[in-house]
């Protein structure tokens, strides 16, 4: 039989949280505005899985560039090319 290659194969460290950090997420994420032009880093919250970027985004950083609801419209760069993702405010954190 043939390997599954799902959207979350091979993600199991990088897409699971530490024992101290499990449960419900503390609510001072979503205070935060994001305004166009901010730079922003993507951390993939494992919690909320429909609204999250793929795993190879975990760790780049992007430029926000619209929003489309509540969720932000971000501009990365992969390789040579110009990626746009959309995505929650969970999965983005500013880039400090």
């Amino acid at each position: 039989m043939r390997r599954s290659k799902g959207l979350r194969t091979k993600s199991r460290g990088l897409l699971s949280k530490n024992p101290r950090e499990r449960g419900a997420r503390g609510l001072s994420y979503l205070l935060i505005e994001y305004k166009v032009g901010d730079k922003v880093s993507f951390d993939v919250d494992p919690s909320n899985v429909e609204t999250a970027p793929h795993r190879r985004y975990q760790g780049l950083t992007g430029i926000i560039i619209g929003r489309r609801g509540r969720a932000y419209v971000v501009e990365t760069r992969l390789g040579d090319k110009r990626k746009v993702i959309l995505t929650t405010p969970e999965h983005i954190k500013p880039l400090r």
